[in-house]
């Protein structure tokens, strides 16, 4: 506990299960980024969350998926029923597998696997941004197989050629990211039309 706010060990996952090592704020590189569910500078920029408040305040969890009382929690089911409509925000389709896989076995692989995810993702960032494409990346590293896109760039790369700008780059990589999801049949924007 920092003052009569907790800490998260791990906040990279949120307690309700949100990938927010995943989030376009989460790699900001302004003033005010969040640093995760409960981590550094989180209480300066975030309002209260009920999330917080039940598993890490009370219960003294990283992620409600640990709680024994998970399947029967009405907060957790309306989140995962709001993650099922396919008008919900994007980031959100990601909680039913992260809280199973926590339930079923543990922290670690869930960790595990973010933690790939945001190294392939901080690369994404730094090699093929354009300015406009880290949103775009941060929901394709959500949403789509790590391989499959790892798979997708090393191909990418090969078109690349030493004169190309950072915009021809992000273009070639975008359409491979938008090809792969085609493959995978996932939606990379909400059914409204409004981008990812």
């Amino acid at each position: 506990m920092a003052g009569s706010h907790p800490i998260k060990k791990y906040p990279e996952i949120g307690a309700c299960g949100l990938d927010c090592g995943l989030c376009p704020r989460f790699h900001s590189g302004g003033a005010k980024p969040c640093h995760g569910c409960c981590g550094e500078g989180f209480w300066e920029n975030m309002p209260g969350c009920a999330f917080i408040t039940c598993c890490v305040k009370q219960r003294g969890l990283e992620v409600c998926g640990e709680c024994n009382e998970l399947e029967f929690c009405p907060r957790v089911l309306r989140n995962l029923d709001a993650s099922k409509r396919r008008d919900s925000v994007l980031s959100y389709k990601t909680l039913p597998h992260n809280l199973k896989i926590v339930q079923s076995h543990g922290l670690k692989p869930v960790l595990k696997s973010m933690r790939e995810k945001i190294e392939f993702l901080r690369m994404l960032i730094s090699d093929y941004n354009d300015g406009r494409s880290k949103g775009f990346y941060c929901i394709c590293v959500q949403l789509l197989p790590i391989e499959s896109l790892k798979s997708a760039l090393a191909v990418t790369r090969q078109k690349m050629t030493p004169g190309m700008t950072s915009k021809d780059k992000a273009t070639l990589v975008r359409e491979a990211f938008s090809r792969t999801a085609e493959t995978h049949r996932v939606e990379l924007k909400l059914r409204n039309g409004k981008a990812a």
